[in-house]
């Protein structure tokens, strides 16, 4: 029986999907996937099923078309903050196969020429920023993913309330035409509208312990 394909599908633009992901869209005949992924990538021949606020239909929907060739779209990797570790309560290793994807730290990172080994990754998409601050304050570099009822605005404010120095790169759209980078301190990323700009990372660094060529250079 065909496994489940989760496919990620890096910030969503075909420029950015690997060989592998090419494939396996191509092979699908059921795909399900956010309506921004479905219109972007899919097929008027395949058939297909919207993820919103609705995953409890979604294993439904996988489970009607058992045996079938299955592909979900997933932004990013699916392993990083992603709807695999949704999925893995309910579907065994066997059932799933994971076809990895360009995730939006790499390419924030990439985007400002920085290594990202030593990068602590942090999400405030869907969840609480309680503690966000003190996950933030002993660190160098983090990436954060930003989201509804916590943008990066919100997010700079934090910082500036905590009395954190930092550096913040914030990388939104990234991958697509309006992509924009906007650096800043966190009084001067705290006074800024971040309305429209989706899918934001942010790059916050401690230059202080970096010591990184002109990383205070704005873009």
């Amino acid at each position: 029986m065909p496994r489940i394909r989760i496919i990620g599908v890096g910030p969503g633009t075909r420029a950015y999907l690997t060989p592998s992901a090419q494939r396996a869209l191509e092979e699908a005949t059921v795909v399900a996937g956010g309506q921004r992924h479905l219109e972007a990538l899919t097929r008027p021949d395949q058939k297909k099923f919207m993820i919103k606020n609705n995953l409890a239909a979604v294993v439904a929907f996988l489970r009607a078309h058992a045996g079938e060739e299955v592909a979900i779209l997933a932004s990013g990797d699916p392993g990083l903050y992603g709807i695999l570790s949704f999925l893995r309560h309910h579907f065994t290793p066997e059932e799933l196969e994971v076809i990895p994807g360009i995730s939006p730290v790499q390419l924030a990172f990439a985007r400002l020429a920085l290594p990202w080994h030593d990068a602590v990754i942090l999400s405030a998409h869907g969840r609480s920023t309680a503690g966000l601050v003190a996950a933030i304050r002993h660190q160098a570099k983090v990436a954060l993913l930003t989201g509804p009822g916590a943008s990066p605005d919100h997010i700079a404010r934090l910082l500036q309330e905590g009395n954190l120095e930092r550096r913040i790169y914030c990388c939104c759209n990234l991958g697509y035409p309006d992509e924009v980078i906007i650096s800043g301190l966190p009084e001067e990323l705290a006074a800024r509208d971040f309305s429209g700009l989706n899918n934001c990372v942010m790059v916050i660094l401690d230059e202080t312990k970096l010591g990184l060529c002109d990383s205070g250079h704005s873009r």
